[in-house]
């Protein structure tokens, strides 16, 4: 049995991994540094499993000295965790939006996912060692629907919650941090508690015909959520995609790039081509450099106050650092 524990962690780990290589890879237009998306993953596993427990903790107690032992499980599975998990997986954006790590909803959708995956990862392993002691059976279904669904949860709950904050980062008015928080939180909070009260009803059934079918409805939800939130994913890319191209038109009437560039960049696969750039142009660079400006040209058009004046700096800097990449061609645009 060890063994196959171990096994189980590892398949399992080793899926959900997976998964976020598949949502950072997503992200064509500028994707982050996946170091960042590991640690934002390793908050999750550690931080957030952690935090999520011991602030859990009292609530279930008093539910269950109140309630018993039954209700005091199923309030702590379905009323509880939903909020403080989705809470404490969520703490890492407290770091990520003062270290200007996100430009979008698409970036807050990624950091979300990795955040629950990593909640996921850990969690995992507690509930396989416990269901381990009913037999290799248990276990092996466990492993399925805990690495195929639960943590699919996890992840889509906390990407709506850091799509929400993505889509705040940039917007003006201080309403933005009271509004866009709480409709995230309500979101993952509300899809991360259908889950966990449909299996909670499903093991008070037992092994009736209920259970079989209430689980067979969450799958069926989640599978639905999985499809809703690629879908949610496509979009916001294709925000980015025209962000980008209207942006570098823009700019290539400025002279700070060719016009045939502001055409190319817009466009993953175009731009994965060679022979576009001039010889000695480090292409990766030039296209975040490139991508970073159109983005920072947007969020000048929303912000404010001192965010205005960072957002224009990060103009310059990134407009100049487009022509310095381009060297001698950048010395034939017009100014």
């Amino acid at each position: 049995m060890p063994a196959l524990i171990t096994l189980a962690v590892l398949g399992s780990t080793l899926i959900l991994l997976g998964y976020l290589l598949f949502i950072w890879w997503l992200d064509r237009y500028e994707r982050e540094p996946f170091w960042t998306v590991l640690l934002v993953l390793a908050w999750g596993g550690f931080g957030g499993t952690s935090l999520g427990c011991l602030c859990s903790l009292p609530f279930a107690i008093a539910a269950t000295a109140l309630g018993g032992e039954v209700f005091g499980g199923a309030f702590a599975a379905v009323a509880v965790a939903p909020i403080v998990e989705e809470l404490t997986k969520g703490v890492v954006f407290l770091l990520l939006i003062p270290l200007r790590s996100i430009d979008n909803e698409t970036d807050g959708l990624i950091y979300g996912a990795a955040a629950g995956l990593g909640f996921a990862a850990v969690e995992n392993v507690l509930y396989f060692l416990q269901a381990a002691e009913g037999g290799a059976a248990v276990l092996l279904g466990t492993v399925f629907i805990r690495t195929f669904f639960t943590s699919l949860v996890h992840s889509i709950s906390s990407a709506l919650l850091g799509m929400c904050l993505g889509h705040a980062v940039h917007r003006a008015g201080p309403l933005r941090w009271l509004a866009w928080p709480l409709v995230g939180l309500v979101l993952a909070a509300l899809n991360h508690a259908l889950w966990n009260g449909l299996a909670t009803a499903a093991e008070l059934q037992a092994i009736g015909e209920m259970s079989g079918v209430l689980v067979l409805l969450g799958m069926l939800i989640v599978a639905g959520a999985s499809v809703l939130m690629f879908l949610l994913t496509q979009w916001s890319l294709r925000q980015e995609h025209a962000v980008i191209a209207r942006e570098l038109l823009a700019e290539a009437a400025a002279g700070t790039l060719p016009a045939e560039h502001a055409a190319i960049i817009p466009f993953w696969t175009r731009r994965r081509r060679d022979g576009w750039l001039p010889p000695g142009v480090p292409r990766e660079r030039y296209v975040r450099a490139a991508t970073l400006l159109a983005f920072r040209r947007r969020q000048l058009e929303i912000a404010r106050g001192e965010r205005a004046e960072r957002y224009a700096a990060d103009i310059h800097r990134f407009r100049s650092e487009v022509r310095a990449l381009l060297g001698d061609a950048a010395r034939a645009l017009p100014r």
